[in-house]
């Protein structure tokens, strides 16, 4: 008997969640000098920051150098009231564009979407920060082996599957860790919240995936639990009737959806 795995089928209301930028989004308003207060993880006290390279109000996500680099942050409150010496204050450097269009439908846990501004590098741009202005510059050097090729309709039979990743991976994806996949001419991309955020990367024919890389540590001559929930989850969203004959989508983790992403849309209509 084979051992397949995957999502068990659940009926949803055929319901289209269209959303919209603002007519003028921050992003597109001049930057300011100011002192923001940023608060990381909704815990501790806000802590002061400068800022002269983006418009920032109560409420936007940004990252900033210094002991929070790589966090993101919650601005609630700017002054432009202010006398500093700039050099002892922590700056920040990045302010996510956050603001998602297109429709979506909701596709098991995943919000799905054949017109959304979301590429895979938008998404990055928001889950991680730009390199910080403060630390030493070092080289980096990625060198990949040969991508994994593997079968997408039956890849729990493969040889490069280790059957005690099954059950992670499917946990993975019944966890909502799956936060992004996206298909493209071909080419896919999808984000994973382990220990860390991990990437990974692929090539789709249809039948095969190929290429198949991530960027997690593990490197164990088998598919990690990481690729494993994306075939798992790839598998189940090509599987379901709303997208049958689609080549191109993304999707999103449901919750990932209401509760981050289209907090930022100013309209979302249901129909």
């Amino acid at each position: 008997m084979k051992n397949v795995i995957g999502f068990t089928d659940i009926d949803e209301e055929n319901t289209t969640v269209t959303t919209a930028a603002p007519s003028a989004p921050a992003e597109t308003r001049e930057p300011f000098c100011c002192i923001a207060k940023i608060r990381f993880g909704g815990k501790g006290m806000a802590l002061d920051y400068y800022n002269d390279e983006f418009y920032l109000e109560p409420g936007d996500k940004v990252f900033v150098s210094g002991a929070h680099y790589g966090e993101t942050g919650t601005v609630e409150s700017v002054t432009t009231h202010f006398r500093i010496d700039k050099s002892k204050y922590k700056k920040v450097i990045a302010k996510p564009d956050l603001h998602i269009t297109g429709s979506f439908i909701p596709v098991n846990d995943k919000m799905v979407s054949f017109d959304t501004n979301f590429d895979a590098d938008r998404f990055a741009s928001v889950m991680f920060p730009p390199a910080d202005p403060e630390s030493d510059p070092q080289d980096e050097e990625i060198i990949c082996g040969e991508g994994w090729s593997i079968d997408l309709a039956d890849f729990e039979e493969s040889e490069n599957v280790n059957p005690s990743k099954l059950q992670p991976g499917l946990d993975y994806c019944t966890g909502g860790k799956v936060l992004y996949l996206s298909l493209t001419g071909g080419k896919g991309t999808a984000f994973i919240r382990g220990k860390s955020l991990y990437k990974t990367e692929f090539e789709f024919d249809g039948e095969t995936l190929s290429e198949l890389y991530c960027t997690c540590p593990f490197n164990d001559d088998c598919l990690c639990k990481h690729e494993i929930a994306v075939l798992i989850t790839l598998r189940m969203l090509l599987g379901r009737p709303e997208l049958e004959g689609k080549t191109d989508f993304t999707a999103f983790d449901a919750r990932f959806f209401w509760n981050y992403a289209s907090a930022e849309s100013d309209e979302i209509l249901l129909k």
